[in-house]
């Protein structure tokens, strides 16, 4: 028996180290990524612990097939989101939902299913993969692949909608709206730019309404949130919009009046009235469609951690159905087995601060910090560095700026994140918190017939007696907290932002740069060059610049 346990503790901790081991090789995967030394990120990725694991199978093709278009190795980096969704589908309509109801599953110890915003964004990388080949090869059939994929986003949140058990603040994506608008219009077909100009107006009214989710647009996004889901409603007032804010604003004013002049003349004042967009963009967009759409993928999504949490054990001793630790409880009763836990093995509550500040104001902790508690981990995103006002130079060849003005930030995938694992937070902690409790009040109960066993024998007394349990319960609990880990798996690659911006530019050469603003202080002149665009003629092609 000793043994079995022995051995048990030891897989446990091995599982553990493999866990902590592969954290430490995506971070230094991440590093080079981010330096493009795509060379050296390649040879980690094949060396690391993602690659042997079966159970993070969708993690892996997600990280290759990045790494690939990184690499311009298109078909391959098609060929692994292909799998990624193919994958997506299998395990978020089959297999995700029987999890659900399970209470005894770990979350680092089975399938990698992705968080929602990555499943969302294995469709932009596809699409953007599809149509960076068309761009190479002219096959009509890969930019066809591109629209296919965009559609089955939206699709994607619609399922997304209709299967959450929990209502979600992430219910659909401006990426989707914005990005998916670009991509029809490049074909050049009537019918695919009225589906444009309607995924622009959807993009807007998404920014005017769940924007306010979200710091980048948001000043007060937190009270908005409280408000949102306490009251069902959007709360005007609580929706101070930032600059950034006003820059998407101005573009997707722009792209609306650009395709109605083009494809609904008529409408063109009517709609103008409707927007009252400022006069420089009526102008701009009088002049006709850009040419150039730059997309920027800014930096890499804030980590997973695990955070700490604690429940109550009292809360779980109804969930034990393990006949022997039932019989024990009733035998000496459910106060003083938490009298037990707490004066003989010190399972006093740890967590006592706020955890954050969750989206639904959840305060299940307050609780938890009462009694008999154990402590386990919850993967969040504790903080998301804020993203810039940025403002982008088209320099000629000989240096001369051509054009300047805002960089609009279309997603921001860190503050996506958030949210979307507070809610997650908020979903699973009863869930999480009784599977765990549960293995502890085993331990608890093995360590207190250690204790009457001492003690009713009267070897060496109480101090002996609880040495022994004391022991017990901790070789029992080290167990379980390396089996408990926070599943801290991620899309470690993917961006924190996405940029957009299109231009009408004349065939030629040109350099890409950027600056921040210092507050309201417009820059003069880019602080780096980002990259370099060679312009051939004047038909709407996209270009994807990676912005670390």
């Amino acid at each position: 028996m000793v043994k079995t346990k022995l051995l048990s503790l030891f897989f446990l901790l091995f599982l553990g180290a493999c866990a902590s081991r592969m954290k430490d090789q995506m971070k230094e995967y991440r590093t080079s990524f981010a330096a493009k030394d795509y060379k050296k990120a390649h040879e980690l990725l094949e060396k690391s612990e993602l690659k042997k694991d079966k159970k993070s199978i969708l993690l892996w093709h997600l990280e290759k097939g990045t790494l690939s278009f990184a690499q311009d190795h298109l078909d391959e980096s098609i060929s692994h989101f292909q799998v990624s969704l193919e994958f997506i589908d299998k395990l978020f309509t089959t297999k995700l939902t029987s999890k659900a109801s399970s209470l005894m599953i770990n979350d680092a110890s089975d399938d990698f299913y992705g968080s929602s915003y990555e499943r969302s964004y294995a469709h932009y990388f596809l699409a953007k993969a599809l149509y960076a080949r068309y761009k190479k090869s002219g096959n009509k059939l890969d930019l066809q692949g591109a629209r296919g994929t965009i559609l089955a986003w939206d699709t994607y949140f619609t399922d997304l909608q209709r299967s959450a058990s929990a209502k979600t603040l992430y219910s659909t994506d401006l990426m989707l709206k914005v990005f998916g608008g670009e991509i029809h219009e490049v074909s050049e077909i009537r019918s695919d730019k009225q589906i444009s100009l309607q995924l622009y107006k959807d993009a807007l009214n998404i920014l005017n309404t769940q924007g306010g989710v979200f710091s980048v647009f948001n000043s007060k996004n937190a009270d908005y949130i409280k408000s949102f889901e306490q009251e069902g409603k959007v709360s005007p007032e609580l929706y101070v919009g930032t600059n950034q804010k006003d820059d998407l604003i101005d573009f997707l004013h722009y792209k609306i009046l650009t395709l109605t002049k083009e494809i609904r003349g008529s409408e063109f004042s009517q709609i103008v009235k409707a927007l009252k967009p400022k006069p420089e963009i009526i102008k701009k967009a009088s002049e006709g469609s850009g040419n150039v759409v730059l997309v920027f993928e800014e930096g890499f999504i804030p980590q997973k951690v695990g955070k700490p949490f604690n429940f109550g054990i009292k809360g779980a001793i109804n969930s034990v159905d393990n006949s022997g630790a039932k019989a024990f409880i009733a035998t000496v009763g459910v106060e003083f087995l938490t009298y037990f836990a707490m004066n003989k093995l010190g399972m006093y509550p740890s967590q006592t601060a706020s955890p954050g500040s969750f989206v639904f104001a959840h305060d299940v902790t307050r609780l938890a910090v009462q009694e008999a508690a154990i402590e386990f981990e919850l993967p969040m995103i504790e903080v998301v560095p804020p993203i810039k006002r940025t403002e982008i130079f088209i320099l000629t060849d000989k240096n001369t700026i051509l054009h300047q003005g805002p960089l609009p930030v279309v997603s921001e995938n860190g503050d996506i994140a958030k949210v979307v694992l507070e809610e997650d937070v908020v979903a699973r902690y009863v869930k999480t918190g009784t599977r765990v409790a549960i293995k502890h009040i085993l331990a608890i109960v093995a360590a207190m017939k250690v204790y009457q066993t001492l003690q009713k024998g009267n070897e060496g007394g109480d101090l002996l007696a609880k040495s022994a349990a004391m022991a017990t319960y901790v070789g029992a609990s080290k167990g379980i907290a390396a089996f408990e880990k926070a599943d801290t798996r991620h899309w470690t690659t993917l961006p924190q932002a996405l940029r957009m911006i299109e231009l009408k530019l004349p065939p030629g050469s040109y350099k890409i740069g950027i600056a921040a603003y210092n507050e309201e202080k417009v820059p003069t002149s880019p602080t780096a060059i980002v990259g370099e665009l060679q312009v051939k003629d004047q038909i709407k092609t996209i270009y994807t610049f990676p912005l670390q």
